[in-house]
């Protein structure tokens, strides 16, 4: 085998926020606002965020049958150890669950502070919000991250889950209020390039609020952070899934027909940024349920497949999908997901092939994948099996190496 690896609608602002902004006190009408530079030395988790519920103005409150949603704008104050504080005047919009949607409640709720945030609640923070204030060094930091020229087209989306874990999302406002035209939801051939950062903090009042105050005073983003980016051509999808952190990189190339129906992908694998997380992925599963319906998949017994599973791709909607007998999905395949992550997991890299054989059907009839696992280190192949042609449908297996034995096999190929 050879490889070459290479919505939601957001009203605009209110007269009366930008009414409000224009008269804050300005000590230096020529200078924009900075940080106090004791703030950028301290600990990031010694730096708090501390929003004055008594500046709280919230506006456009509407309620569905679950939730309230509402705008919110007042005065914060970003406060060091040492008595060290910035003023920042700040504006975001918030979804929250109707039982929580108390005045007191809604006006405590601070983005800048995990802590103030209930379970199931959603916040989004414009970048353009944030121009000429002291945080703009950072939002300009993190619209560089995403590919974007101005902090004018950035959102930071959050999600704080039911488990009380923060998702936190950076890209493009069009990312967020429209991923089904361009972005990862919209049909395959209507995609065009994107760039996207999520992380997952699981203590994000905790022991993860360092990260999270660095990104906000910095721009750099948590560690764990996942950036997910696509390089769209006629008849391919180039994937890049990096860890900010590590650095580590999984390459996945998908190829389409001509109606926009992946035929194959080519995947390099380095990493596992697993699947925590996929519950509160909207967009996916957003875009799986399209998927549904678009290949009328109700009572046909098949899965939404993904050729390059969500654990190791994160996602990228139907370019990566494939109407899947259930079965095989949850059987033979995952087994084959399991050992590929396995492998990564002893330090490996994996290499995979995989074509969706069709005759006139949307639905393949035949997957077949190609893979072998290669030594980083050394360069030596470890293991390369046989092609395996897999029926879509009942009964198919595969044997699978155990975790145990892959340690001696590295070794063997490194001798």
């Amino acid at each position: 085998m050879s490889f070459e690896a290479p919505g939601l609608t957001v009203p605009l602002p209110p007269p009366s926020w930008r009414d409000w902004f224009a008269g804050l006190p300005c000590p230096d009408a020529g200078k924009a606002p900075e940080l106090d530079p004791a703030l950028l030395d301290a600990r990031p988790d010694d730096v708090a965020f501390e929003l004055d519920p008594r500046s709280v103005v919230t506006t456009g409150e509407r309620s569905d049958q679950w939730n309230t949603h509402y705008e919110a704008s007042g005065s914060m104050s970003v406060r060091g150890p040492d008595g060290a504080a910035t003023e920042v005047p700040v504006r975001y919009e918030v979804t929250l669950r109707n039982e929580n949607a108390t005045p007191q409640a809604m006006a405590s709720v601070n983005p800048f502070d995990p802590s103030t945030i209930p379970p199931r609640t959603r916040i989004e923070v414009h970048g353009a919000d944030y121009a000429g204030t002291a945080l703009e060094p950072a939002f300009l930091e993190l619209a560089a991250a995403n590919g974007l020229d101005s902090i004018d087209d950035l959102r930071l989306s959050l999600e704080m889950t039911e488990k009380k874990g923060l998702r936190v999302m950076t890209g493009s406002e069009r990312l967020f209020d429209a991923p089904r035209d361009g972005g990862p939801g919209s049909p395959a051939l209507a995609r065009e390039d994107f760039i996207r950062h999520t992380s997952m903090l699981s203590d994000p009042a905790g022991a993860d609020l360092a990260q999270y105050n660095r990104m906000l005073l910095t721009g750099q983003v948590p560690d764990n952070t996942v950036m997910v980016a696509e390089d769209v051509e006629k008849g391919e999808v180039r994937g890049t899934v990096a860890e900010a952190g590590s650095g580590e990189v999984n390459d996945i190339t998908w190829t389409l027909d001509a109606d926009g129906r992946p035929t194959g992908a080519e995947a390099v694998l380095t990493w596992e940024p697993t699947s925590r997380g996929r519950d509160s992925d909207r967009i996916e599963a957003n875009a799986q349920s399209g998927f549904r319906v678009d290949n009328e998949m109700k009572g046909s017994g098949d899965d939404v497949g993904h050729l390059i599973a969500y654990r190791f791709a994160q996602g990228h909607g139907e370019v990566n999908m494939f109407p899947q007998f259930s079965s095989f999905n949850q059987g033979a395949y995952a087994k084959m997901e399991q050992e590929w992550s396995d492998w990564l997991g002893a330090g490996m890299e994996v290499r995979i092939d995989i074509d969706l054989l069709r005759s006139d059907s949307h639905r393949p009839d035949e997957v077949h994948v190609d893979y072998e696992v290669i030594d980083p280190v050394t360069g030596s192949v470890v293991y390369d099996p046989s092609l395996i042609a897999f029926g879509n449908g009942a009964n198919q297996s595969f044997d699978a190496i155990a975790a145990k034995q892959m340690p001696g096999m590295i070794d063997r190929a490194a001798a």
